[in-house]
């Protein structure tokens, strides 16, 4: 879905990549990351996200530190990407916010309107499987750390169900971008 936005030039943050980039790049997220998680946290300088992924992802006692430790960072980053899009696209509407782990983070509070894309588990795990080349119990071990699809689907404003074709979630995509543009237009009337 957000491929399609981006396609019609509305900005997508991703916080699972930038989170990844600021964990490499940011001095106090690798030393507390270090600090609480062990030196085996990085390699050769960088995240060993397969090391950390064992950690946080069956504890979920870690996988909340470790979002206290990024988070705040991946927020602040937002706020600054946001304001850079705004120099540079002084017509921008609006931009979105992609988060695996929008409500767990809480970074849900920063956004004005909250759009869940849903699917059947099998298929979630057959694209992460492709995506991220790691194995099912790897994937359910995560799942098991995200809230349900119900409870996602009461606490957003929009909900797509990615259940059909590609074509689809693009017309989808489309509806909630008229609506969004319209509500916004609105909004600032």
């Amino acid at each position: 879905m957000f491929f399609f936005l981006k396609k019609k030039g509305i900005p997508v943050y991703s916080s699972d990549q930038r989170g990844k980039i600021l964990m490499n790049q940011v001095k106090i997220i690798k030393q507390n990351i270090i600090k609480y998680f062990g030196k085996n946290s990085y390699k050769k300088g960088k995240i060993n996200k397969t090391y950390l992924s064992e950690i946080v992802f069956k504890n979920p006692i870690a996988l909340k530190l470790l979002c206290t430790i990024v988070h705040p960072w991946i927020s602040l980053d937002f706020k600054q990407w946001i304001s850079s899009i705004i120099k540079i696209q002084k017509e921008t509407l609006y931009v979105v916010k992609e988060s695996a782990i929008l409500f767990e983070s809480r970074s849900y509070k920063e956004c004005d309107f909250i759009i869940t894309i849903t699917s059947p588990k099998k298929d979630m795990i057959e694209r992460i499987i492709k995506r991220d080349n790691l194995n099912e119990d790897q994937i359910i071990d995560r799942l098991k750390n995200q809230i349900s699809n119900k409870k996602r689907e009461k606490k957003s404003n929009f909900v797509i169900k990615n259940y059909l074709s590609t074509y689809h979630l693009q017309k989808e995509s489309d509806k909630i971008h008229k609506l969004l543009e319209k509500l916004i237009i609105q909004k600032n009337q």
